[in-house]
């Protein structure tokens, strides 16, 4: 295992410890904030950071491969609230975005996101999301938009997801289907079909929040 992958690990856990939120899912995939990209391989999904109060926060998203419990990807996010009204938007950056591959070569990424979310009702919420993704030690550049509804129905949730990402004229359609089975423990279900190519994937996962 080189250096860097080392140091990425330790750096992960230290800001693993200085969380005000986490949660860990166990899951048959991956995750992607682009659902092409979902992995359909078995790994854990970790989620962290400090909570949104303040107009700027961190965040920490990590897939973790149940097979040898190495990293796969690990994510740093920062974001500042533009707009914290009935309409909520918020611009970030991912810096770094980390790739691993199977043999421990490291990719890496920088990475602008928009988000912007309406409540149209008390259950109802619409929203959009943009990314904009290059290498830094890879040739890789992509945009990506999608566009989002969110239904919550007692304690299911359902959020649904039309993109196009302008890499391979990609587009499609994702559903993710969340179920509280307690005051930690959420099940969830996520599926994907690239329309462009007619590829679909599906994960299942249970999830834990501290």
């Amino acid at each position: 295992m080189n250096q860097k992958l080392l140091l990425i690990i330790t750096f992960f856990f230290g800001t693993l410890a200085h969380a005000q939120y986490a949660n860990f899912e166990a899951s048959t995939g991956g995750f992607s904030f682009i659902p092409a990209f979902t992995s359909e391989v078995p790994h854990f999904i970790i989620n962290a950071g400090t909570n949104d109060a303040k107009p700027l926060s961190f965040h920490l998203l990590s897939t973790v491969r149940m097979s040898n419990f190495t990293p796969r990807g690990v994510v740093f996010i920062s974001r500042y609230k533009l707009i914290d009204k009935k309409l909520k938007a918020t611009i970030g950056i991912h810096l770094p975005a980390i790739q691993i591959s199977d043999d421990y070569n490291v990719d890496t990424f920088f990475a602008q996101e928009f988000i912007a979310n309406y409540p149209v009702s008390s259950n109802v919420t619409v929203g959009a999301f943009y990314l904009h993704g290059k290498g830094k030690n890879n040739d890789f550049e992509a945009n990506f938009l999608a566009f989002n509804t969110n239904v919550v129905q007692g304690n299911f949730s359902f959020l649904s997801q039309a993109y196009v990402l302008d890499l391979d004229h990609t587009f499609g359609i994702s559903e993710t289907i969340s179920y509280k089975m307690t005051q930690n423990i959420d099940l969830r279900g996520f599926a994907n079909k690239t329309l462009s190519d007619g590829k679909f994937t599906w994960t299942l996962g249970a999830r834990y929040n501290l």
